[in-house]
């Protein structure tokens, strides 16, 4: 075990006032805008931004008043390996209900984790975050340790469990009777519709705010494209326009992850059944044949199940399906988000899925996460 932020109980008071603490909170958002090398990690950006003074007053009117029915003092985070900002929204809002909490992080965490981690540590010396200090605590050990986890499980009211679904059915064994809300593999989709007075420039943008980051491996991370109704000369219109704008951008995709694409490219051919059409008389072609956009691979199929979509694994691989109805998205309790740009207005489509936001917004945090109302269940 290795405690990044030890755990320290000499100064913990459940009597925090949360006045003071959701100031402390948005002074860590405060702190880290500040810091230089957080720029160029716009995940970051966005975290310090959802918790920013102005979104904790809104966030602040769906918390009970003090002392009014509060059943949870300890949380045990563990967070997830491959989104590397998702945790500390479950633990700064904890924290605004003023619980204990202890984050477990993996050794698999990435260069962003590391980073988060180490201003949160800075920041809990200063004198506006020292009173955080005993609210928050950070340790990183392999998940073979099972002896540990039990013992943590046994310290908190709450377990929150962020991974892929066999991770969670590992921890879920571990002392299986303490409280748990999960948040297990999901896939996510676009929905786009183009025609001539459509602002392709600017829907390229917002599908790259929504794909970029975490190299497309958020459960929010659009996993594939559903054209409605579009004409083929706007969708290459818009994959000029991704390729142009992409070459602007800062991102993490390396070499390794065409690698990545073309196996799962395979993966899903071999066992699921995917074929490739091509864009002039939708002919099965090599499930190897795809379009790359600087680090993106995309290419269009003949049909798309969920089962495809929940086996993706991201690393910039785009399926495109044409559709001429909403109807036609592969749904199921598995599909969390469907970001959306249509030329009309769009009418909420008839099937299991977790969200629908505006193109852009994939990635946008929420307090009701996955249908869970994490302040309910912090408090």
């Amino acid at each position: 075990m290795r405690w990044h932020i030890p755990l320290d109980n000499s100064q913990y008071d459940d009597r925090h006032s949360l006045t003071d603490t959701h100031a402390a909170v948005a002074g860590f958002a405060a702190f880290l805008l500040k810091k230089a090398d957080v720029k160029a990690h716009p995940e970051i950006v966005a975290l310090a931004f959802w918790f920013r003074q102005a979104n904790l007053v809104k966030i602040s009117e769906s918390i009970p008043f003090e002392g009014h029915g509060k059943k949870v003092k300890r949380v045990f985070h563990i967070a997830p390996a491959n989104v590397d900002t998702v945790f500390m929204y479950s633990v700064l809002l904890s924290v605004l209900c003023a619980n204990q909490n202890i984050v477990r992080v993996s050794q698999r965490s990435g260069e962003v984790t590391w980073l988060l981690v180490s201003l949160l540590r800075e920041y809990l010396k200063t004198s506006e975050g020292q009173m955080l200090a005993p609210l928050i605590s950070v340790v990183e050990y392999d998940a073979k340790y099972v002896s540990v986890t039990e013992k943590l499980s046994g310290w908190c009211d709450l377990r929150v469990l962020w991974g892929g679904d066999e991770a969670i059915s590992a921890v879920s064994s571990i002392a299986p009777n303490t409280a748990q809300i999960s948040f297990p593999d999901r896939y996510s989709v676009t929905l786009l519709q183009l025609d001539n007075n459509s602002d392709i420039k600017s829907i390229a943008g917002k599908f790259l705010t929504d794909l970029l980051p975490f190299t497309q491996q958020a459960c929010s991370s659009p996993k594939a494209i559903y054209w409605l109704d579009t004409q083929p000369e706007y969708q290459q219109l818009f994959w000029k326009a991704v390729e142009s704008r992409i070459s602007q951008l800062t991102h993490q995709f390396e070499t390794s992850h065409k690698v990545s694409q073309h196996i799962l490219l395979q993966r899903l051919s071999a066992g699921l059944g995917l074929v490739l059409i091509q864009e002039i008389g939708s002919k099965p072609v090599s499930f190897a044949q795809v379009q790359n956009v600087g680090p993106i691979a995309h290419c269009k199929v003949k049909s798309l199940t969920a089962e495809i979509l929940a086996a993706h694994d991201g690393n910039g691989l785009v399926i495109e399906k044409d559709i001429v109805s909403s109807r036609e998205i592969a749904f199921s309790y598995k599909l969390q988000t469907i970001s959306y740009a249509v030329t009309g207005e769009l009418t909420t489509p008839e099937g299991k899925f977790k969200r629908m936001v505006p193109l852009g917004k994939s990635l946008e945090f929420a307090q009701v996460w996955d249908g869970v109302d994490l302040l309910g269940e912090f408090w």
